[in-house]
C-alpha cells in the first residue's frame, strides 16, 4: 500500500448512472462523499521533494472536494514524478469527481466529457500507465461515465462521430482530450490510416515520443513512400533517444523527398550529429556522418573538417577516406579524389567501393577506357552491382565512335549471358540505332531471364507499335501488367495504344459495313470489344451489321448490351424495336419505341414506328378475336373484343366483329347495339348496316330493318352486289 491515501470512486459513477438514466433535464444534490482511506492518511510524513509537497496539497483538496485545486496539485506532482503511480491514480480520481459536478450541477456537458477524457488519458494512454486494480477500475468508471455521458446527451458513438469530435477537440488544443477519441475511434477497426497519423501527432505534441513511433510506425506500413512520414517517425525516434532507427528514418526521408524539401531533412540531421558530438566530441562515426550531411548541404568546407576529425580520431576508417574522395570529386578536383581512393587501394586493392567511385571520377574527367577497367574490375568480383553496371553503361555510351559503343555494349552482353541487366542494356542501345528486330531479340532475353523486368516489355510494345503491329504490343503490354499489375508506365501505354488501335480498328469496320461486307464488319467489330472499354455506340454498329446480315437475335442482343452500358442512348433503344418488329415482337417493339422517344422526344421516326407498332398489336389482337370466331371459339372471341374495345373505344371494326359473336349467340340486341357503334366509328363500313338490317328483320321489327336495308343500299359503292340485291328485295316485300 502506498503511504498515500488511494481515492476510489465508483460510489460516484453509480449516482450519475442513475442521474442520467432516471431525468436527463433535472438536476439533483450529490451528497458528500467519504473517501476511503489509508489508515495513515491523516498523519502526513516528513516530505522529501517537491512533488510530495504537491501531492499532501492534492489529496487535502481532494478530501474537501476542491477538485480543480486537487487537479491543478496533482498535475504538478506527476510532472515532477511522472512514475509515481499513487499521483496518477489520485489525478483521474480528481477528474472524475470534477467531471461529474460539471455535469450534474452546472449541466456543462463539454467540461464533464473533457474530465472523463483526461482520466482516461492519464490511466491508458499517457506515459507510466500504471498496472494495478485499482487504476483499471477508476479506468472502467471513467470510461462507462463517458458513454453514459454522450448517451445521454444523444451524441453517437460511432467511428465517424468519435472522429469528428477528435478533430475538434484537436483544433481546440485538446490533444490529450483528442487523443482518447481518435483511440476510440479505432475500437473494432484497427487498418485506419489517418488515425494512426493523427494519434501520431498528438502523442508527439504530448512528448509520448513512445506511442508516437508506434502509430507512425504503423502509419508507414500502410504508406512506405510518404515521405512526410519517415520524417515524422524520424523525428520521433530522436526525441525518444532512439538515434540509430532515427537515422535509418531520415536517411529513407532523404531519398524520397522532393528536392525543396530535402534542407529540412538535412537539417534534422546536421541537428542528430552535433547533438550526439556535443555528448561525446571524440565520436569518429559521428564527425564522419556530420560530414556527410554538409556535403549533401554544400558545404565543402564543413565538410572536409568534420571528415579530417573522423581521420584524425581513427586513421583506419576506409570510409572516412571514401567520403573525402567524393567531397574532392563533387569540388570537380578529381585527381585529389582519386589520390584519396587509391590509398585505400593500396591498403586494399578489393575494396569495391574504392574502384567503383575512382571509376566516376575518372569517367568525369573523361578517361573513358581508364574508367571502363574500374567498372569492369567491380563486376568481375561482384557481377550484381547494379551500381557499376550502370555506371559502366553510361560511361560506354560517353565513347565517340558508334561501332565501339557497339562493340562493348555486344561484348558485355555476349560475356554476361544470364545478366538481365546486360541483355536490356545491349538491346536498348540496339534500339537506338533503330535496328529493332535486334533489339527485339535482347529485350525478349531480358524477359526470359528476369520476367519482372518491366522496362522490357514498354520497349517491346514501342518496337510493335513502330512496326505497325499493335496487336502485338497490346500482348506485350498485357504480358507485363501480369507479373506488374500496378505499373502505372505498364497502363498508360496500354492505355495510349489500345485507343488508337480501337481508332484504327473501328475506322476499317465502319469502312467493311458501309461497303456491305458486313460478316467482315462484324468480326472487326467484335475483335474491338475484346480489347476496348465497354462502347454503347460500338455495339449499335454491331446488331446494325448483325441485322442487315438478317441475324436478327444477335442483333438484338447487341442492342440490349448497348442499352445496358447507355441507358440513354435512343438510337439503340430504336433500333432493337425495328428488330422486334420484323420478328413480329410488337409488344416488345413498342416497349423500345416508347423508351427511345422519352430520349429523342422530337424524332418523327421513331414516333411514326411506334404508332404503327402500336396498330400491329391492335390488328394481332384483333385478329385473334376473328380467328377465334371462325373456329366457333365464341367465348373467347367475346373476351378478346372486350378487352380490345376497354383499351380503344373508338375502333369500328373491334364493335363489328363483336357484333358477329353476339349474332352468333343469337344476341340480336346487343349485335344491334355493336353494330351501330361501328357506323358511328367508322360510317363507310357498309356490312355493318347490312348487319343491322337483317338483325332487325329477324326480330320482325320491319320498320327498322328497311331503314337499315336503305341506309345499307344508298352507302354500298357494288350496287350489283348480291346483298345489295337482296337488300333491295326485302325493301319491296316488307
Amino acid at each position: 500500500m502506498s503511504k498515500y491515501m488511494n481515492v476510489k470512486i465508483k460510489i460516484l459513477s453509480s449516482i450519475l448512472f442513475a442521474f442520467l438514466a432516471i431525468n436527463k433535464a433535472a438536476y439533483c444534490q450529490i451528497p458528500d462523499i467519504d473517501f476511503p482511506m489509508n489508515p495513515n492518511a491523516n498523519v502526513y510524513k516528513q516530505y522529501t521533494d517537491e512533488s510530495d509537497v504537491y501531492y499532501k496539497n492534492g489529496l487535502d483538496f481532494l478530501n474537501s472536494n476542491q477538485y480543480t485545486k486537487a487537479i491543478d496539485a496533482f498535475e504538478k506532482a506527476l510532472s515532477l514524478t511522472p512514475d509515481r503511480v499513487d499521483t496518477r491514480i489520485n489525478l483521474a480520481a480528481s477528474y472524475i469527481n470534477r467531471g461529474t459536478y460539471f455535469y450534474s450541477q452546472l449541466k456543462d456537458f463539454n467540461k464533464s466529457a473533457n474530465d472523463y477524457r483526461n482520466a482516461i488519458y492519464i490511466l491508458k494512454y499517457d506515459n507510466n500507465i500504471p498496472n494495478s486494480d485499482l487504476a483499471a477500475e477508476n479506468l472502467g468508471i471513467a470510461k462507462a461515465d463517458l458513454d453514459n455521458l454522450l448517451k445521454a446527451e444523444q451524441i453517437s458513438t460511432a467511428k465517424s462521430s468519435r472522429l469528428k469530435m477528435a478533430r475538434e477537440l484537436r483544433g481546440q488544443g485538446k490533444f490529450r482530450e483528442a487523443s482518447v477519441e481518435f483511440y476510440e475511434s479505432l475500437e473494432g477497426n484497427q487498418t485506419d490510416f489517418p488515425v494512426y497519423i493523427a494519434i501520431g501527432d498528438v502523442s508527439s505534441i504530448l512528448q509520448n515520443e513512445k506511442n508516437a513511433v508506434k502509430y507512425y510506425r504503423k502509419a508507414v506500413a500502410y504508406n512506405a513512400n510518404n515521405t512526410d512520414l519517415h520524417l515524422k517517425l524520424a523525428r520521433a525516434l530522436n526525441n525518444s533517444g532512439d538515434n540509430e532507427n532515427a537515422i535509418k528514418e531520415y536517411d529513407i526521408a532523404l531519398k524520397t523527398a522532393k528536392k525543396e524539401d530535402k534542407i529540412e531533412v538535412l537539417q534534422d540531421m546536421e541537428d542528430l550529429w552535433v547533438k550526439k558530438l556535443q555528448e561525446n566530441p571524440q565520436d569518429a562515426s559521428a564527425h564522419m556522418n556530420l560530414g556527410v550531411i554538409l556535403q549533401k548541404k554544400g558545404d565543402f568546407e564543413g565538410a572536409l573538417k568534420e571528415y579530417q576529425f573522423a581521420e584524425a580520431i581513427n586513421p583506419n576508417d576506409i570510409t572516412t577516406r571514401l567520403n573525402i574522395g567524393t567531397l574532392f570529386q563533387a569540388k570537380k578536383e578529381y585527381t585529389t579524389a582519386i589520390n584519396a581512393y587509391d590509398t585505400i587501394l593500396q591498403v586494399n586493392p578489393e575494396n569495391l567501393l574504392a574502384h567503383y567511385y575512382k571509376g566516376t571520377a575518372l569517367r568525369d574527367m573523361g578517361q573513358l577506357d581508364d574508367a571502363v577497367k574500374e567498372f569492369q574490375f567491380v563486376l568481375s568480383r561482384d557481377s550484381g552491382n547494379d551500381n557499376a553496371k550502370e555506371a559502366l553503361f553510361d560511361t560506354i555510351k560517353k565513347f565517340p565512335n558508334d561501332q565501339d559503343v557497339s562493340a562493348i555494349f555486344k561484348t558485355f552482353a555476349d560475356n554476361n549471358p544470364t545478366d538481365a541487366f546486360a541483355q536490356y542494356k545491349y538491346g536498348f542501345h540496339l534500339h537506338s540505332l533503330k535496328r529493332l528486330d535486334e533489339a527485339l531479340e535482347y529485350y525478349k532475353k531480358t524477359i526470359a531471364l528476369d520476367p519482372k523486368f518491366t522496362d522490357a516489355y514498354l520497349n517491346i510494345a514501342v518496337i510493335y507499335k513502330e512496326q505497325n503491329q499493335p496487336s502485338n504490343a497490346v500482348s506485350a503490354l498485357q504480358g507485363g501488367l501480369k507479373v506488374a499489375p500496378k505499373n502505372q508506365k505498364l497502363k498508360d501505354l496500354l492505355a495510349s495504344l489500345t485507343s488508337e488501335t480501337v481508332t484504327t480498328r473501328y475506322q476499317n469496320a465502319l469502312k467493311k459495313h458501309n461497303q456491305k461486307k458486313y460478316d467482315e464488319a462484324i468480326k472487326e467489330y467484335l475483335s474491338i470489344i475484346q480489347i476496348s472499354e465497354p462502347d454503347a455506340d460500338l455495339y449499335v454498329n454491331l446488331g446494325a451489321a448483325y441485322q442487315a446480315s438478317k441475324r436478327l437475335n444477335e442483333a438484338a442482343n447487341a442492342y440490349i448490351k448497348a442499352t445496358q452500358i447507355d441507358k440513354t442512348n435512343s438510337t439503340a433503344f430504336y433500333y432493337l424495336g425495328t428488330v422486334y418488329s420484323a420478328q413480329r415482337k410488337n409488344q416488345d417493339a413498342s416497349k423500345a419505341y416508347q423508351k427511345a422517344l422519352v430520349l429523342d422526344p422530337a424524332n418523327d421516326d421513331i414516333r411514326q414506328a411506334l404508332n404503327s407498332s402500336n396498330q400491329a398489336i391492335k390488328d394481332g389482337a384483333l385478329q385473334k378475336g376473328i380467328n377465334e370466331y371462325n373456329k366457333g371459339k365464341y367465348s373467347e372471341a367475346l373476351l378478346t373484343f372486350n378487352t380490345l374495345s376497354m383499351k380503344d373505344k373508338n375502333n369500328g371494326n373491334i364493335y363489328y366483329y363483336r357484333g358477329m359473336v353476339y349474332d352468333a349467340l343469337k344476341k340480336y340486341q346487343l349485335a344491334i347495339a355493336d353494330y351501330k357503334l361501328a357506323v358511328k366509328y367508322k360510317p363507310d363500313m357498309s356490312y355493318a348496316y347490312y348487319a343491322i338490317a337483317v338483325d332487325y328483320d329477324t326480330l320482325k321489327n320491319y320498320p327498322e330493318a328497311k331503314k337499315w336495308y336503305n341506309f345499307f343500299v344508298g352507302t354500298s359503292r357494288d350496287k350489283t352486289d348480291q346483298y345489295v340485291k337482296y337488300a333491295k328485295d326485302r325493301i319491296k316485300q316488307i
